[in-house]
């Protein structure tokens, strides 16, 4: 029998954003997922002032692999691969120095108002995280066993035929997931998953069920650094 030892490490807080855009969306919950560039400024701002850098997935692997928690470090992440990410996200986070990750749902690469391939290559080759959000946005809680293998299977050996670099990391659409997805990640090699809210955690210190922070329309920048302030969540990267 292997003994497990368990290492509890403190997680970075991970901050989730959706659409960064000049222009507001009719839809009222396209509205609310939609930051203005002033406010995306504004908050990468917040975070050089507190002396809070941003960190990639690759750094955050490598750190978490030898046992340490990133010092003053926040992940940023943006979902859903909208096309906005590379005309006013992307921009702003060169100016300021900045890396995010950007999870891409692979059938919609290329699509009217998303990410293409061009985009997704620029934006690797500048320093940003490209990983996976599933071929399709499906609820990964309500699909069996065959069916989470090639929504994580897929979009993992697509993303890395195109970008020439190891996919380290899921984020699951809507925030669901099961055993059968945890065990489709171990499997294609991912070693962190990104939830969107605790409520969807079963086991709270588990690394492939990192919760994040939302950041929604209009949120004043003492809420965005209340929310960064909260304290640290714990990870448990067992090893014999």
């Amino acid at each position: 029998m292997t003994l497990l030892l368990a290492v509890l490490l403190a997680f970075p807080p991970v901050v989730m954003y959706h659409r960064v855009d000049a222009a507001s969306p009719d839809d009222a919950i396209g509205r609310r997922l939609t930051i203005s560039p002033s406010q995306f400024a504004d908050e990468l701002q917040s975070l050089h002032h507190r002396g809070i850098r941003t960190i990639g997935i690759d750094e955050l692997a490598r750190d978490l692999a030898a046992r340490r928690t990133p010092p003053h470090a926040v992940l940023l992440t943006f979902d859903d691969g909208y096309g906005d990410q590379f005309r006013y996200a992307f921009p702003i986070l060169q100016r300021f120095g900045d890396r995010a990750t950007f999870f891409v749902n692979t059938s919609t690469i290329g699509k009217p108002g998303h990410l293409t391939w061009s985009d997704l290559q620029a934006m690797s080759a500048a320093g940003m995280s490209i990983e996976c959000h599933g071929v399709a946005h499906v609820d990964l809680a309500s699909l069996g066993a065959a069916a989470s293998r090639y929504q994580v299977d897929r979009c993992v050996a697509s993303l890395q035929a195109h970008l020439r670099r190891p996919i380290l990391a899921f984020a699951y659409p809507s925030g669901g997931f099961g055993a059968q997805t945890i065990q489709a990640e171990k499997n294609a090699g991912v070693l962190l998953g990104f939830t969107t809210d605790v409520r969807f955690q079963t086991d709270r210190f588990s690394p492939y069920q990192v919760a994040r922070i939302r950041v929604l329309n209009g949120m004043p920048d003492g809420r965005f650094d209340a929310l960064l302030a909260r304290p640290p969540t714990y990870v448990d990267f067992s090893v014999p």
